[in-house]
């Protein structure tokens, strides 16, 4: 965040960590949009899986 700034959005799995009432209140906290992929669709995690390996 110091580099770059704050995300306006940030966009994750279903993950238990994800949908913690402690990220969720940390996101909206500092006003980051949180949005997940669809449960069961690894297409749309695609994008999320590739940008995680560079």
């Amino acid at each position: 965040f110091a580099v770059m700034g704050l995300p306006q959005e940030i966009k994750t799995d279903n993950g238990t960590g994800y949908l913690a009432r402690r990220t969720c209140d940390f996101l909206a906290c500092w006003g980051i949009k949180h949005s997940t992929g669809i449960p069961g669709n690894s297409t749309g995690q695609a994008i999320i899986e590739r940008t995680h390996q560079v």
